[in-house]
């Protein structure tokens, strides 16, 4: 009998070490994921190229849109998260080795093909990150916010 006591009790210890250590792992290798909830509201601002212009050094960002894929130079990007959880570097570890970085989806998607050369715009969007969709919300022209100041 107290054999029988001894095997329960050693495999109930067992059991709860192995729970533990198991728990303890789960919880460290989650802790380095950053959390992205779905959606991100997220505002990128592009800019076409003119003709004869070269990006250079300039960081550019591919949208694809169906088959098409539009190459654009990035004058900035930011995440509207009140929380500060997500930032946009976070999203472009992410999507930056994706081709095309991001999949456009939505009622605004057909603006990257509009754009004229030269031309700046400001595009709000949600990106989902399992999926590297970026759905369009709305577009203003130039740079919006980031736009220098217009002296009168």
């Amino acid at each position: 009998m107290t054999k029988l006591i001894s095997r329960i009790s050693l495999s109930l210890i067992a059991t709860l070490l192995v729970a533990i250590l198991l728990g303890g792992f789960a919880r460290n290798a989650h802790a380095q994921l950053v959390p992205m909830g779905i959606p991100i509201p997220t505002t990128v601002v592009i800019t076409k190229p003119a003709p004869g212009q070269i990006f250079g050094d300039a960081q550019t960002i591919t949208m694809g849109v169906g088959a098409k894929t539009y190459k654009f130079g990035l004058k900035d990007a930011y995440v509207d998260d009140p929380r500060g959880k997500v930032r946009w570097p976070d999203i472009w570890q992410l999507v930056r080795q994706h081709r095309p970085n991001f999949n456009v989806a939505g009622v605004g998607e057909d603006v990257f093909e509009k754009m004229q050369p030269g031309q700046t715009m400001t595009v709000h969007g949600v990106f989902a990150p399992l999926n590297q969709n970026f759905e369009v919300i709305g577009t203003e022209e130039g740079a919006g916010r980031f736009a220098p100041a217009q002296k009168y």
